[in-house]
């Protein structure tokens, strides 16, 4: 077979080697570490502060878990587990980078494990790098087909992931598939990268189809905290040629996702892939204390969905080139948005997407409370597919279902001060279970 070779610099050349802090990126040195990266300590005290946030997190091995959102009523209501066979995936028992995935994503696929991972793990087993990406640069000289399909390990049910001394998963993506009772805390999902399907040379249309973490199926009960999601340094925020979602729910009941930060990417969040997927109660989702800045649209882009969205920050919001939004409500989303803080945009903060009409059962509803800026029409914006270009009349004054967890929401205001100190990954255990 005849092999075209093409580096992606020529079709993005924006993805390339780029200094750490470009494009807004949270420089992992710089937040609070469990371990410093600065080696100001002895070898011994790392170790020993190492091995004590391992045995702190280990405690947490069959405990009930909290989440504040809908992940609070799997499992007939009565919530989330963490796995009770603890296995620790580290440099030490595994000094070889591709043996050390091994471990990981063997364990992970076949669940009922609390896998606690210690610094990094290479999806890609060598196969991509910051500096080297041409891997998936590669297409066939007929049709302009893909020769490397995307890098994707499976979660099975029942699995706690639980990072450590900054643990990130990188050049690859996870997926949930019809599994439940599932738990990430305190893991970077570091530059899932990927290819278009086709050589844009041959299709200009063509895009990438990796998600950092995806849900689908009958996918029941996940909790995602305390996660930073990032494409690296790879720049990739007007066309998506080496990513597609940082975290895409296309059916799942029951999720949680708390304390995250979104930062570096361009399509964040896709709840229902097409407006074929009308029904609310097919993906019940809380967004809670998410951190999203340097993005630029799908926070989220939704379809038949009930949504929790409280004291979430937004900032940063859409480049030069893709304005983008945070909030895009499709068809049967309902929405309860309170207490948020929504910072700078360069375009709107709410783009619909809603082609149904106003009597049909699969219409929009938008409850808005408690924001700053409150949200009214002047912040909305309307595709050219959307029916109703109306924010009030899609707008209602009372919640569109009921919330049958508990929550306390905070004030919005403190919001822009507080989320970026809190969110995102490498953060220290405590007895608790909390991250700081």
């Amino acid at each position: 077979m005849n092999y075209k070779y093409k580096r992606i610099s020529l079709r993005n050349p924006k993805c390339r080697s780029l200094p750490i802090f470009a494009a807004g990126i949270m420089s992992l040195c710089a937040v609070m570490t469990l371990v410093s990266c600065q080696s100001t300590k002895s070898a011994g005290a790392d170790s020993y502060a190492l091995d004590s946030q391992i045995g702190i997190v280990s405690s947490l091995a069959g405990r009930q878990a909290a989440t504040n959102g809908w992940a609070d009523r799997a499992n007939k209501g009565s919530g989330l587990t963490y796995a009770a066979s603890v296995l620790v995936i580290d440099d030490a028992s595994y000094p070889d980078p591709i043996a050390k995935r091994k471990a990981f994503t063997d364990a992970a696929s076949v669940g009922r494990r609390f896998i606690i991972v210690d610094g990094d793990v290479d999806l890609s087993d060598g196969k991509i790098s910051d500096d080297d990406k041409s891997y998936f640069d590669e297409f066939s000289n007929v049709g302009g087909k893909r020769l490397h399909g995307d890098i994707v390990f499976q979660i099975g049910s029942n699995t706690t992931i639980f990072g450590v001394n900054n643990a990130r998963l990188m050049f690859g993506g996870m997926q949930i598939n019809g599994r439940s009772n599932i738990i990430i805390r305190n893991v970077t999902f570091y530059d899932a990268h990927g290819s278009t399907e086709i050589d844009t040379s041959i299709d200009p249309n063509s895009k990438a189809s990796i998600d950092a973490l995806g849900i689908e199926g009958s996918s029941n009960g996940i909790w995602v905290d305390h996660c930073t999601f990032t494409d690296g340094t790879c720049s990739d925020l007007i066309r998506n040629y080496n990513h597609d979602g940082a975290f895409d729910i296309k059916q799942g009941k029951n999720i949680t996702v708390s304390y995250c930060e979104f930062t570096n990417h361009d399509k964040v969040m896709l709840i229902a892939p097409n407006d074929s997927y009308t029904t609310p109660e097919d993906r019940q989702i809380t967004l809670h204390h998410n951190y999203f800045h340097g993005t630029t649209q799908r926070m989220p882009r939704s379809r038949g969905c009930q949504m929790h969205i409280y004291n979430n920050y937004y900032d940063n919001i859409g480049v030069v080139g893709n304005d983008g939004y945070s909030l895009g409500p499709g068809i049967g989303s309902q929405y309860i948005v309170e207490n948020n803080f929504f910072g700078s945009h360069r375009s709107r903060i709410v783009r619909y997407y809603d082609k149904s009409k106003l009597t049909d059962a699969a219409f929009s509803r938008f409850y808005h409370s408690g924001n700053s800026p409150e949200l009214t029409a002047a912040y909305c914006s309307y595709d050219s597919g959307t029916t109703v270009k109306d924010f009030n009349v899609h707008a209602s004054s009372t919640k569109p279902w009921e919330i049958p967890y508990s929550y306390s929401p905070e004030a919005a205001s403190e919001l822009n001060s507080s989320i970026p100190q809190k969110a995102g990954s490498g953060k220290a255990a405590a007895a608790d279970g909390s991250l700081k």
